[in-house]
């Protein structure tokens, strides 16, 4: 095992290794995330009405406080790949006039994901007081896409502050790395970049594509009639309706990706951070559900795609979720 001169904790990451495998506890479960993904759409093929009567409740704290700052899996990798991208930028330009440039220009993307991020998070929280003060149920018209109903000086504020702050800690963190662990995580930054965009433009399309209504939108939840109810694998077109598959999930899965900006040889780091992304995107979805935002079907089919993502991304990385030891 080759160490770091930075910390002997910390092996050298080398993208080229030809004897990458897939460990078999990947391999364990991954077939059984699989498999329960398989057995939620098929148990989803014939009682999506019937989970949805269950158990949706707009007025559900765990729904609500998923759909308020869940959503965020997205903007945080883009913001972390960008942080890694410009520092590195920073360490390796020699030109002053192009480092400044360039580091300013890929701090300026992760200050954008920021506000992306605040967005979201502040619209839905505006959203969700406005409705208590209201006396109606938390989540009723806050489900499906951020809307301007904060103070925009509030949301640049925290931008400011926030991007200040955590990329102080960036900068300083990328200094204490060797050369090595730079290139692999200016590798992995790349591939969370085209990761985040495949997963999103693939998720996006389908949403359009099948035009399905969400459960909040039936005329009736807890009777038996849902008139505008089409199973998962039947497309309705474009309709300006998009509950399938979920937005909110693809994200919440995405957290998952940030096990690969961790250190290589950080192995209980890698457990923790694997656990936290794999909770995120099981919890997420749930949460879609319970508030009445997406069918079980939608969640499941979301969770699916997203996950193979991710793992194909792994693959391509040559890095595990968890690094084996020797």
């Amino acid at each position: 095992m080759q160490l770091t001169g930075n910390d002997a904790n910390i092996k050298a990451f080398d993208t080229t290794d030809t004897d990458f495998q897939t460990t078999a506890s990947e391999k364990k479960i991954l077939t059984i995330l699989l498999g329960v993904g398989v057995l939620s759409l098929l148990v989803a093929t014939f009682f999506d009405k019937n989970v949805t009567n269950a158990v949706m409740d707009q007025n559900s704290i765990f729904g609500n406080v998923f759909q308020n700052y869940a959503d965020q899996g997205a903007g945080i990798v883009l913001f972390a790949a960008f942080e890694i991208i410009a520092w590195t930028i920073w360490r390796r330009v020699q030109d002053d006039v192009l480092r400044y440039v360039m580091t300013i220009g890929a701090l300026a993307f992760a200050f954008n994901q920021m506000l992306a991020i605040l967005q979201d998070m502040l619209s839905y929280t505006y959203s969700m007081l406005n409705n208590l003060s209201k006396g109606i149920p938390m989540g009723v018209a806050n489900n499906t896409s951020a809307v301007k109903n904060y103070p925009e000086v509030l949301r640049w504020g925290l931008a400011v502050v926030l991007t200040v702050v955590l990329s102080f800690f960036f900068y300083n963190w990328l200094q204490s790395k060797s050369d090595a662990d730079i290139r692999y995580l200016v590798t992995a930054a790349l591939v969370g970049i085209a990761v985040v965009f495949i997963a999103q433009t693939t998720i996006g399309e389908m949403k359009s594509l099948w035009g399905r209504f969400r459960p909040y939108e039936m005329t009736t939840v807890a009777g038996n009639t849902m008139s505008e109810f089409t199973p998962w694998y039947h497309l309705n077109g474009i309709n300006g309706h998009n509950s399938f598959p979920s937005g909110h999930t693809m994200s919440g899965w995405l957290f998952l990706f940030l096990v690969f900006f961790v250190p290589r040889g950080n192995i209980s780091a890698q457990k923790k951070m694997t656990i936290f992304g794999i909770a995120m995107g099981i919890l997420t979805a749930m949460s879609r559900v319970r508030i009445g935002a997406h069918w079980l079907s939608d969640v499941t089919v979301s969770s699916i795609i997203v996950g193979l993502i991710i793992f194909m991304a792994s693959r391509l990385l040559a890095a595990h979720f968890v690094e084996p030891t020797k």
